[in-house]
């Protein structure tokens, strides 16, 4: 049987300045997704989206809707893009420290 919800605990996520998820304030059960600001549509690096992705997984909504899959410990606050395992270049190709020494 589904799970009956009648209200999101939680009316917006965070990925960084520029990834936010918001309750519509006139659709039940719809979110929006903007950049910085309402009328900037989603936009950031991959890593912006995976921390969107982590923040979405540690959401109150979540441990409501599929407890299954949530992951407090996963909550971030990446404004500055601290912590990003990777760098991204000009050519397209990964370019990083040891762990990619240890790849070739």
């Amino acid at each position: 049987m589904a799970r009956l919800i009648s209200k999101w605990p939680q009316t917006s996520v965070s990925g960084s300045k520029r990834t936010n998820l918001y309750y519509s304030e006139w659709l039940d059960d719809w979110f929006v997704g903007t950049g910085k600001d309402e009328s900037c549509y989603l936009e950031g690096s991959w890593w912006d989206m995976i921390c969107l992705a982590r923040n979405i997984l540690a959401s109150e909504n979540t441990k409501i809707a599929a407890p299954e899959y949530y992951h407090p410990e996963w909550a971030n606050n990446n404004w500055c893009g601290e912590d990003m395992p990777y760098e991204f270049g000009a050519d397209g190709e990964r370019k990083g420290g040891a762990e990619d020494a240890a790849d070739n």
